[in-house]
């Protein structure tokens, strides 16, 4: 019975010592299967990207390495825009990219721009007439762009009422014609767990809030007023009236360096 007892304990100590190696391992493993995918996806990006480069006509290559230069030596931009620049920061945490973001057929470059208090992402197109390139959007960075030409963009250093639950934002849609995004609408919302007042003494609506949902937006179609909230439901339907089924393009960012640069002009 004693050794039997002992057997079973020896074998129950094994047990719980493969156990944890086996956690070990798998940790491991995660760690390991979590690079690998990492790398896999930055190897996507960098072959979007190379032939994004490829399809640019040597004009448009070297317009757009131009551009990149300049941010990247003098921190200046197209047309001698000046964001300024963080002493002592490096100037390769910003990032760039070349790739057909407004479904036009053409490859525009994207840059994001935050060594500097007043960050910026901007979107190039480059006309070939006037052997430039042409500014068609500039944002704060952290932009979204979705498949069927919408943009949201997320206002920054917002000191709103809309609390964390809720980021407030401008909605741009490309226009073709123009070949730019204009803006569309602006989004804002109040939470009541923010404040039960709003910085007129106005009360939180709450016969507005039908939903139950503690929130109330605010949509306001560019060049009006703002106007009346409404309910969460409400706002649900008028966002999936311009999303629709589009999804958020992915956008081949790569870091600010000489050597990704050079990537450019070859």
């Amino acid at each position: 019975m004693k050794k039997y007892l002992v057997t079973a304990l020896f074998g129950i100590l094994l047990t719980a010592a493969a156990g944890c190696g086996g956690t070990q391992a798998q940790e491991e493993t995660t760690e390991e299967e979590t690079a690998e995918n990492e790398t896999a996806a930055e190897t996507t990006e960098e072959k979007i990207e190379e032939e994004a480069v490829n399809s640019l006509s040597s004009e448009a290559k070297s317009a757009y390495h131009s551009v990149l230069y300049d941010v990247y030596f003098n921190h200046l931009f197209p047309d001698g825009r000046d964001y300024g620049f963080l002493e002592g920061a490096d100037v390769s945490e910003n990032e760039f990219a070349v790739c057909d973001i407004d479904q036009d057929g053409s490859q525009e470059l994207l840059i994001s721009y935050t060594t500097t208090d007043q960050a910026v992402e901007v979107v190039y197109d480059f006309i070939s007439a006037f052997d430039a390139v042409r500014e068609e959007f500039v944002e704060y960075p952290g932009v979204v762009f979705y498949g069927n030409g919408y943009v949201r963009a997320a206002w920054s250093g917002n000191q709103g009422l809309s609390g964390e639950s809720f980021e407030p934002y401008t909605l741009y849609q490309y226009d073709p014609e123009s070949d730019a995004y204009t803006a569309a609408a602006q989004v804002d919302a109040w939470e009541r767990t923010v404040s039960e007042t709003d910085s007129a003494g106005n009360a939180f609506p709450e016969e507005v809030d039908v939903s139950g949902a503690g929130m109330v937006y605010y949509i306001t179609p560019e060049g009006e007023e703002i106007g009346e909230p409404v309910d969460q439901a409400e706002y649900e339907e008028w966002e999936a009236s311009w999303r629709g089924d589009a999804e958020e393009l992915t956008v081949p960012w790569m870091k600010l360096t000489e050597e990704n640069m050079d990537l450019v002009k070859q």
